[in-house]
């Protein structure tokens, strides 16, 4: 199945290239016939009655002469002599003649006969360029005819040899591939290997062999029928008359075939030996006019003719034997080449198997040759040959063949099981070195000396075994350094978090204890990173002090962790934890560090936690069994108690259950995947508040932040702000808000704010997103405010004014938000390019009572009216605070006295207009 599965793909391809050399058969054949008829088409020869002044000036010829006929002389035919004249007609005021054409160089010359004038004038084809220098002087005119009877053999045995040799690749291929995937010997495979490409081999040569003896047989009845073509010629026969010669034709083939008793020896070995046992002349319509037999075949045929119910031999022959040769030899009687044939089925049965079979293998028996006489067909030779020699001289062909064959594969067969042999026994040499290589042996030198390319081998495998040793002493140094840099943190040389969980997994750890140092951050910072270097040495070596009660990791930049194993306590308490933590305070916080001779105070914050599924809180001890509780969470469970101490400021805290407040955890989660839907579904919806002016000017709307949820119920930003800044979600719920206030706004004609923070211009990929949107909102962007939470300490002024800078040239507007709350300062004023300040509304709300207060807005109101800054006062609730707002000429006013956040910007306008 695998050797199947092997060959199904490949058989495919080779298939369409079978198919391909297939049809190149008829392809090629199509295309040379269509070629030799053109080539093989007679020659128009064409002379003007009126020879050109140019044509007789170069043949002498006086203008006056008068030109009576006109022949073409040459040898046409290797049958008769050089005198052959072919007269031009004249037709259209030219002298023109088809000359027949054949294989081979044809010369030719323009006889010219002149009125008045004894001696023709011979010219050369003034329309054929091409001539040949005649052996008795001068030149003839030439035409070059291919040889396309052998331009055909020729390609169709190239075509042949193509498919042969292919379908011989495509059976030989996987017999070879099989054959040396079977469980044997190498020698072996090799011996049958060389069988199978010999066999295969002689096969071809026999097959060339053959059809070159078939060649060679051909070219010898050539030959003979050329030699009865001479001995016709040589008894007077007048070709023009065929019909008329049929006495002197049977006198010639009587003299020939009467002594001829036999031509063949038959104890001589030749292949090529040809006999003529019939022989016939027709004439030039396929009508025989005479047919002859060896004197020892006559009564042979008059037999055969018999059984097969023709009254003589010549019906026998004319109607049977060339029934179909006849028709196909007049055909093709332009062309003057031999036809050949083999006997056809209707009078095969009457021949000996042996004749039969020596025909098969020659391919022919039967041939007619046309009678080409000065260009014209006058009549055909047909005949007969002797084959059953031929397949005789054959067999004891095939027979040595078979011999030879026989010797040189046992010959072969023992030289390549000899190599086969010497080279597996170097493969076993490598086969067993490789196994002590896997084995981790690689001390073994490998030695073979066989001078070739299994030595080569051998050495390159002692390179690669010297190699692998090399690789794995550097692998092991390697690994060991990776270990230490894994597993060790490289300042202190102590284990760091990935050991601490790598021993939490695999040993019996009952407690730990994380010790943490307080504002490290910080003491780094202000004294320097090498400073902050020796401090964390000196800590983990007092640390180290007691290191024979656990073991110390480091896991922070700033963290440690005291692993207490279950061997070393066998019980555990909270007490004795609780006063292994306070020795461990003291050694550290109650002494100064010591460090380039300069002392340093630290502290800490302890966190401890034990290892067990519950704890019994009525009972101080526990004993410890790490396989009653999980291991995982014992570090987080200490690292919480670690951070409730730093929280309490107290040196120590246990952990206990109230400390885990999964419930806060779940919410925040829940609040974390709600707001990254809202930024993903665009669930933010801008709700719309009137600003309301104070002076002669139109109002203006902010918009504020809602999520609609699709229930429908609609969060405020208290409800999700908090979480929405710590998810780092925020800077995308803006972009969807400024986005939708955009929209909301574009075909209206009000002015309107949106709050931006800090995160949202300081980052880059936020700001860019930002400026991307206003650069394809440009209208809009003139009637757009954004609002700067001032009260959230503006301490990054680079990226503040880049901000300012970058939306101003858009016509934005900058407000300045909460101004009054929080670290707010006056100094933004006079750095920043502000536009609008708006009040805190903790100073608006109890403006009409506070004193401060008024006095702090009427500040606020001077100073940004003299620096030509509007001012809006938030959180308006009553007439009161709106009275005093017109009194200290405050600009616009916004609070629920004037107007809800509304849903859309036509029911904020209805509560503003309502009485």
């Amino acid at each position: 199945m695998s050797l199947f599965a092997h060959y199904l793909h490949k058989w495919k391809f080779r298939l369409a290239i079978l198919i391909g050399l297939v049809l190149l058969w008829p392809l090629q054949n199509s295309i040379i016939n269509t070629l030799k008829s053109d080539a093989l088409a007679p020659y128009h020869i064409k002379l003007p009655i009126d020879l050109t002044t140019e044509l007789r000036h170069k043949w002498e010829i006086e203008p006056d002469a008068v030109i009576e006929k006109i022949f073409v002389s040459g040898s046409f035919s290797d049958w008769h002599i050089d005198d052959t004249y072919y007269q031009l007609q004249q037709q259209n005021n030219e002298y023109t003649y088809e000359l027949p054409v054949y294989p081979g160089e044809l010369e030719y010359k323009l006889v010219l006969f002149i009125k008045d004038k004894v001696e023709p004038v011979w010219i050369l084809d003034p329309n054929n360029p091409y001539t040949s220098l005649n052996p008795w002087g001068g030149e003839n005119s030439v035409l070059h005819i291919a040889d396309w009877p052998k331009i055909t053999l020729i390609s169709q045995i190239f075509t042949l040899a193509l498919i042969g040799t292919f379908l011989l690749f495509c059976i030989l291929e996987p017999l070879l591939y099989w054959l040396l995937h079977q469980k044997m010997p190498f020698h072996r495979k090799l011996v049958l290997s060389n069988i199978l490409i010999l066999v295969c081999a002689q096969v071809l040569f026999l097959t060339y062999q053959l059809h070159l003896n078939r060649q060679l047989v051909k070219q010898g009845l050539i030959d003979n029928v050329h030699g009865m073509h001479l001995i016709l010629n040589g008894e007077g026969i007048d070709f023009e008359q065929l019909n008329l010669q049929k006495r002197l034709i049977d006198n010639a083939l009587t003299k020939f075939f009467l002594p001829a008793t036999t031509r063949i020896d038959k104890t001589q070995s030749s292949l090529f030996q040809i006999t003529l046992s019939d022989f016939a002349v027709l004439d030039k319509n396929g009508i025989l006019i005479t047919l002859r037999h060896r004197a020892q075949n006559l009564q042979i045929q008059q037999s055969r003719a018999e059984q097969l119910g023709f009254s003589s031999t010549q019906d026998y022959f004319v109607e049977g034997m060339w029934s179909k040769l006849i028709p196909q030899a007049i055909a093709e009687a332009s062309q003057g080449q031999i036809i050949t044939a083999s006997r056809p089925l209707k009078v095969k049965w009457v021949e000996t198997p042996r004749t039969r079979t020596a025909e098969f293998l020659l391919g022919y028996s039967q041939f007619v040759q046309p009678i080409i006489y000065r260009g014209q067909v006058k009549g055909f030779y047909a005949g007969s040959i002797q084959v059953k020699l031929y397949g005789d001289e054959l067999l004891r062909m095939l027979l040595f063949q078979a011999l030879l064959l026989g010797g040189v594969v046992l010959l072969s067969s023992w030289l390549f099981t000899r190599v086969g042999k010497l080279v597996t026994e170097d493969i076993l040499k490598l086969t067993k070195w490789t196994q002590n290589i896997v084995k981790g042996n690689l001390s073994q030198v490998l030695t073979i000396n066989s001078q070739d390319e299994i030595q080569q081998l051998s050495e390159n495998f002692n390179k690669m075994r010297q190699s692998l040793q090399d690789s794995f002493n550097h692998i092991e140094l390697q690994n060991s350094r990776l270990y230490q840099e894994a597993y060790f943190n490289s300042l202190t040389a102590l284990p760091n978090r990935k050991k601490l969980y790598s021993d939490l997994a695999e040993q019996s750890i009952a407690a730990l204890l994380v010790i943490n140092i307080n504002d490290f951050g910080e003491f780094n910072d202000f004294y320097g990173i090498s400073v902050g270097d020796g401090a964390l040495l000196e800590v983990a070596q007092r640390l180290s002090l007691q290191r024979s009660n656990f073991s110390l990791y480091k896991t922070g930049p700033d963290e440690f962790v005291a692993a207490l194993s279950s061997q070393t306590f066998a019980t555990l308490n909270r007490h004795i934890l609780a006063e292994l933590a306070h020795i461990l305070y003291q050694d550290i916080c109650q002494t100064p560090l010591v460090i380039e001779k300069s002392e340093y105070s630290l502290s800490v914050s302890i966190g401890g936690a034990i290892l067990a599924n519950s704890v019994n809180q009525n009972s101080e001890t526990y004993t410890a069994d790490p396989q009653t509780s999980s291991a995982s969470q014992l570090h987080r469970q200490a690292d919480l108690a670690r951070r409730f101490a730093k929280k309490q400021h107290i040196e120590y805290c246990c952990f206990s259950e109230e400390m885990a407040d999964s419930e806060a955890f779940e919410e925040n989660m829940r609040q974390s995947r709600m707001l990254a839907m809202a930024a993903q579904e665009q669930w933010v919806e801008p709700y719309i508040q009137l600003i309301q002016p104070l002076i002669d000017a139109p109002v203006k709307f902010e918009c504020l932040m809602r999520i609609k949820l699709p229930t429908g119920e609609i969060l405020a930003p208290y409800q999700f702000m908090s979480a929405a800044r710590k998810s780092r979600l925020y800077p995308q719920l803006m972009r969807c808000m400024l986005t939708k206030s955009i929209a909301l706004f574009k075909h209206q004609p009000y002015e309107f704010s949106v709050n931006i923070t800090l995160d949202d211009i300081a980052i880059p990929q936020n700001l860019e997103e930002i400026l991307a949107l206003l650069h394809n909102e440009t209208e809009v962007c003139k009637r757009l405010t954004f609002e700067l939470l001032e009260s959230e300490e503006i301490t990054n002024y680079e990226a503040v004014e880049h901000f300012i800078k970058s939306v101003k040239p858009l016509g934005c507007k900058i407000a300045i938000d909460d101004f009054g709350a929080g670290y707010s300062n006056f100094v933004h004023l006079l750095s920043l390019d502000i536009d609008i300040i708006k009040i805190d509304g903790s100073l608006i709300r109890n403006l009409n009572n506070d004193p401060k207060a008024q006095l702090l807005v009427e500040t606020i109101a001077n100073f940004a009216h003299k620096m030509g800054t509007k001012t809006v006062a938030e959180f308006v609730e009553n007439e009161q605070i709106l009275a005093l707002l017109y009194q200290y000429h405050i600009d616009y006013a916004q609070g629920y006295l004037l107007g809800k956040p509304a849903a859309s910007i036509e029911h904020a306008l209805a509560i503003f207009n309502q009485p």
